[in-house]
């Protein structure tokens, strides 16, 4: 690929992304950001998470941001900068891939062939890595891994694949299944059909990853008894089984309602008929392998996300299973790269170009419409700390000092139906999940937490019928919340 038709593609997308992701760039704040805030950038890197998970790159530049110590405002905005600057050099990566498993001589391929590797990279999911402060980071795993698996499979350096593998792992372990994914697409694009050769080619990737994946387990396992730390709640007592057992249990959902991401039951319909339309072709032109291949991609991209079942419940982290949203992309790149051959194309290529650009800009939506509703939960949260805050300020007008609160949620869960469900699930307040290290965080107050709201402290001070969504009622130097959804 020619370093002008680099250049010009690289600068579209990253136009393209800053204004999908508008929202973002303008701030969002998850709860790992509220706990940043509240224990600064170095303790919460190596106290906290990074040390701790094995995440050692982001531990290393988070202790340098904490001696320069922005504020959170500037870092998240950073952030996301980089972050879609990275992957928008990931996106050229596979545009490099595509390019050389076929000939892109006219503008139209190469349009088509960027329109695929924009949606790899940029999916419906990808917002829900974008949301952390650290996310500049999980991007260089995923280009990191990227550009590992080109020097495996295309330049047969093992040797430098495997060291990126272990540094694309130790950036970010979440994105395992990407490599998996990935490596399966790519092996398969340069061995043209499944055979001995093509495990023997993906063979030096499948040895990197597993290796790379217990040294990144050696270190989460190893640092914390030597420091004498202890795990992180997403390291330490891990329930494995009931992880799975959530996972499937929330499978169906996650197939028909991708996550609330993406418009219910379209990806899964997608996908179907991509590989139905497959079959029909392959038995027109009496070639089964192009419709098998087709299905092989479609279904390893979904078996890679259950690398991540016993450790992580989707349904809180939509980020694990990434390769479910690069999956639709995967089968039409696989597609372009065999097809489209001849200067006029057949009704199945046709209808193939018109599926791709269709899900572009059903992606290119899907993605303004979710960060907008992640931020909705944002702006949520933040309203509901301000009442706290008018109500604090108030009771001080009256002698009433206020160091602590209480918070206990009530409710059939009538008065958060009003909102979608991606709005619940990102907002703390609406989910049950505000905490003291939240308000802090929007007030700048420093309050403590008391435990002690039981039912006859409700019974006795707070109305059971209120028309209130939020109750307050003070006693002593505490604020007792009751909360009505």
């Amino acid at each position: 690929m020619k370093l002008k038709n680099k250049t010009v593609f690289f600068i579209i997308s990253v136009i393209i992304s800053f204004i999908i992701l508008c929202f973002f760039v303008t701030g969002y704040y998850s709860i790992d950001t509220a706990r940043i805030y509240s224990q600064g950038y170095i303790d919460y890197a190596i106290k906290d998470a990074y040390i701790k998970d094995g995440r050692w790159i982001s531990a290393i530049i988070f202790v340098i941001v904490g001696l320069i110590n922005p504020s959170i405002e500037t870092m998240y905005i950073v952030n996301i900068i980089l972050a879609i600057i990275i992957l928008s050099f990931s996106v050229i990566q596979i545009y490099d891939i595509i390019e050389k498993c076929k000939k892109l001589e006219k503008t139209k391929s190469k349009i088509i062939a960027f329109l695929l590797s924009y949606t790899y990279i940029f999916n419906f999911l990808i917002v829900d890595v974008l949301k952390f402060i650290d996310s500049f980071v999980i991007s260089i795993s995923i280009l990191i891994f990227i550009i590992a698996i080109k020097k495996i499979i295309f330049e047969k350096k093992k040797r430098l694949g495997l060291l990126l593998t272990i540094f694309g792992v130790i950036c970010y372990q979440g994105t395992i299944p990407v490599y998996i994914a990935t490596a399966i697409l790519v092996t398969l694009l340069e061995n043209k059909r499944i055979n001995k050769e093509y495990f023997k080619k993906i063979l030096p990737c499948a040895i990197s990853i597993i290796i790379a994946a217990i040294i990144s387990l050696i270190i989460i396992n190893i640092v914390p008894m030597i420091t004498g730390m202890t795990k992180t709640d997403r390291m330490n007592g891990i329930d494995y089984i009931e992880n799975i057992r959530k996972n499937l249990m929330v499978m169906n959902e996650t197939i028909l309602y991708s996550f609330y991401m993406f418009p219910q039951y379209v990806w899964i319909s997608i996908g179907m008929f991509t590989i139905i339309i497959s079959i029909i072709y392959g038995i027109k032109k009496k070639n089964m392998n192009y419709p098998i291949n087709i299905l092989f991609i479609f279904m390893m991209y979904i078996f890679s996300s259950l690398v991540m079942f016993p450790i992580q419940p989707f349904n809180n982290a939509p980020r694990v299973a990434l390769v479910l949203g690069e999956s639709i992309s995967a089968m039409y790149i696989y597609s372009y790269c065999t097809n489209f051959e001849r200067q006029k194309m057949n009704l199945y290529e046709k209808t193939i170009l018109i599926m791709i650009i269709i899900y572009f800009i059903v992606t290119i939506i899907s993605i303004m419409k979710s960060t907008y509703q992640y931020k909705l939960g944002n702006i949520i949260d933040e309203q509901f700390s301000e009442k706290i805050e008018n109500e604090i300020v108030n009771l001080d007008k009256q002698g009433i000092t206020i160091n602590k609160i209480g918070i206990k949620y009530t409710g059939n869960g009538k008065n958060i139906q009003k909102y979608s469900r991606l709005v619940r699930n990102q907002s703390m307040y609406m989910m049950g999940l505000y905490t003291v290290i939240l308000n802090e965080f929007y007030t700048g107050r420093t309050l403590s937490s008391v435990q002690d709201f039981t039912e006859q402290l409700e019974q006795e001070y707070f109305e059971n019928s209120s028309k209130e969504e939020v109750q307050f009622q003070s006693i002593g130097n505490v604020l007792y919340i009751l909360i009505d959804l």
